[in-house]
């Protein structure tokens, strides 16, 4: 295995020097061999990071906060996870006898992937973000999704779970792994009313009676319980117990954390990150100094101002309703004009359906109120993104279509009103530019 894993490192330091191949190596290793992966030898300390979305962001927090604290550590920093991509991530921070030298592993995982890389890896600490409607043609249905997920777990691991998602709970019906749970407290932005229609679950686990909720956060996320069974949310160990999102900020065991951006679910990826590293003993001071100090990625979401309107600008992942849910609730919670801009170049780069099914498990309709003014569909599919603005009752007068962001400016840019841009990553940075644009 060492030959192989030699002639793989000459191949990665080739590609890098081209500006390529981040996956390759990683591949071409298995190929020679597949059991490559039981020649690593890796730190003590390996973290998980897993889910439907979020994992990138609750990754980035560990890893930040860890080298805060003064640790050096090894991730997955161009986003490749899937076993390829990690296998290239150890071939390339290895020692020729295969030794990865740092005080921590941190792996963002795809959840279909995570029994494979989990059988090499083997995490100490797993964290589930979530299991939602995620790339249909890929996935299929979640709970497919979850079943794999289940199936990498063993109990060597300690698992963190948001303790508000009653789905993710079914990972630990029966409680027989070591679990902490995170969570976040009834706030200004909580409500008692379902306001989606596509939730992943509806009805109690345990004895199939329908939940019942003292609160909503986002999507399915709160406070619930069965008054049939005894199925409710667990006890929490890291309960964002204050939090306010318009002055960006949450308290957590009595320490005050600033949150870059005012989206809940950003809250939670931060709670996430903030367990698992006090689980490994940071100091909880540390923790919160270090993330309250973290700016805003800005690849992510990000507020400015343009003709004395605010501008959002909100990251969106392709055939995800639950990040897709958290942008239209925030729209929906800001109650002035709004111009909402919708649109991407591609729906996915790893295969070419053209499935458009997602669309139909967003919540629109919370949109079309008296403040939108005009809702501009831009990009590649802008007419079924059109199609899906009839379906949920907007006027016709009120969709505009454009073929991409450069042919819509004038439309964008005249806009009396907040603009809310809703977009893929691949339209960020050109919206983005766009807008500095004299």
């Amino acid at each position: 295995m060492k030959i192989v894993l030699i002639f793989c490192k000459l191949v990665s330091f080739i590609l890098k020097k081209i500006g390529r191949g981040s996956t390759f190596p990683g591949q071409l290793a298995y190929k020679l061999n597949k059991n490559i992966g039981n020649y690593f030898k890796l730190p003590e300390l390996v973290i998980a990071v897993t889910g439907s979305a979020g994992k990138g962001s609750s990754t980035k927090i560990v890893v930040d906060v860890l080298e805060g604290d003064n640790k050096k550590v090894i991730y997955n920093k161009t986003g490749s996870n899937m076993l390829p991509g990690i296998l290239s991530l150890l071939i390339e921070e290895s020692n020729l006898k295969g030794k990865v030298d740092a005080d921590a592993l941190i792996l963002e995982v795809d959840e279909r992937y995570t029994k494979k890389v989990f059988d090499i890896v083997k995490p100490k600490y797993v964290i589930v973000t979530n299991v939602s409607r995620d790339q249909p043609p890929r996935h299929g249905h979640f709970d497919l999704v979850l079943g794999k997920i289940k199936e990498a777990l063993n109990k060597d691991m300690h698992l963190i779970l948001n303790a508000d998602d009653p789905y993710i709970r079914k990972l630990n019906l029966s409680d027989e792994y070591n679990v902490t749970y995170y969570g976040i407290n009834k706030n200004n932005l909580s409500y008692t009313e379902n306001k989606f229609t596509s939730l992943n679950m509806y009805y109690c686990p345990k004895c199939h009676s329908k939940l019942k909720y003292n609160y909503y956060n986002i999507d399915m996320l709160g406070d619930y319980y069965c008054d049939n069974c005894e199925f409710k949310r667990p006890n929490i160990s890291y309960l964002a117990d204050e939090i306010d999102l318009d002055n960006k900020y949450m308290i957590v065991n009595n320490h005050k954390i600033q949150i870059a951006f005012n989206i809940i679910y950003y809250a939670y990826n931060i709670l996430a990150a903030y367990s698992l590293c006090s689980l490994i003993k940071v100091d909880e001071d540390k923790i919160s100094n270090i993330i309250s100090s973290m700016e805003n990625n800005k690849k992510l979401n990000m507020t400015y101002k343009f003709n004395d309107n605010n501008v959002y600008v909100l990251n969106n992942k392709n055939e995800n309703n639950l990040t897709f849910n958290e942008s239209v609730l925030f729209t929906y919670n800001k109650k002035s004009n709004r111009v909402i801009v919708i649109g991407w170049k591609e729906i996915s780069r790893r295969y070419k359906f053209n499935d458009m099914s997602w669309l139909y498990d967003i919540e629109f309709e919370l949109l079309n109120d008296e403040y939108t003014t005009k809702v501009i569909c831009v990009g590649r599919d802008r007419y079924d993104i059109a199609t899906r603005m009839k379906y949920a009752g907007f006027d016709k007068d009120k969709i505009k279509i454009y073929d991409n962001l450069e042919s819509a400016k004038d439309e964008i840019k005249s806009s009396d009103a907040d603009i809310f841009a809703i977009l893929n990553f691949d339209y960020i940075n050109p919206f983005n530019e766009m807008m500095k644009e004299e």
